[in-house]
C-alpha cells in the first residue's frame, strides 16, 4: 500500500479484500459440495447412464439457479443490510467526526436545513416535518419518505 494512503483508505482496502476472500470461499466450498455430490452419484450402481447425467445436470442446474438467485437478492438480504450499516458505523466511528460535521454544517447552510426524499445525505439524524419521526443516519445515503407517514420534507436535527 502506498505510504500517503490513510489509516482509513487502509482499513476500506483490507474490508473490501476480507469481503472478496469470504465470496470467493464460499464459491469454492460450492463447487466442492458439487464435486462430491457428483462422486456419490456416479458411486451409485443402481442408475443407468442416462439416469446418472439426469442427475448430475439437474444438479449442476439447481445450483446454478440457487447462485444466481443468491447474487440477485443479496442487497435485498436483511442481514447484509445490518451488515453493512454496521461496517458503515464503524467506519463513521474511526472517521475524522470534525471534518465531516464542517461537511454536513456547510451543505446544511446551502439546503435552509431542510432536506427532501431523493437527495443524499451523510451522517447524523434527520426528523419528519410531518409526524417528527427521526431516522438516524449511520452512512451516506438516500433519502427515502418518511416510514411513519409517507412525508417527504425533513431536518437535520444532528
Amino acid at each position: 500500500m502506498p505510504k500517503h494512503q490513510t489509516d482509513y483508505e487502509q482499513l476500506l482496502d483490507k474490508m473490501s479484500e476480507w469481503v472478496k476472500q469470504s465470496v470467493e470461499q464460499d464459491v469454492l466450498t460450492l463447487m466442492q459440495i458439487e464435486q462430491q455430490a457428483r462422486a456419490y452419484l456416479k458411486a451409485a450402481e443402481d442408475l443407468s447412464k442416462d439416469e446418472m447425467d439426469m442427475l448430475e445436470n439437474t444438479l449442476t442446474r439447481d445450483l446454478q439457479t440457487f447462485a444466481h438467485h443468491w447474487q440477485r437478492d443479496a442487497d435485498n438480504s436483511p442481514w447484509w443490510q445490518a451488515t453493512k450499516d454496521k461496517f458503515w458505523s464503524l467506519l463513521a466511528d474511526l472517521s475524522d467526526k470534525s471534518k465531516l460535521a464542517m461537511t454536513e454544517s456547510w451543505r446544511d447552510i446551502r439546503h435552509h436545513g431542510i432536506y427532501q426524499a431523493g437527495e443524499a445525505v451523510a451522517l447524523g439524524e434527520l426528523e419528519c416535518s410531518k409526524c417528527h419521526n427521526r431516522h438516524q443516519v449511520t452512512h451516506a445515503e438516500v433519502i427515502q419518505p418518511c416510514l411513519e407517514c409517507g412525508n417527504t420534507r425533513f431536518s437535520r436535527v444532528l
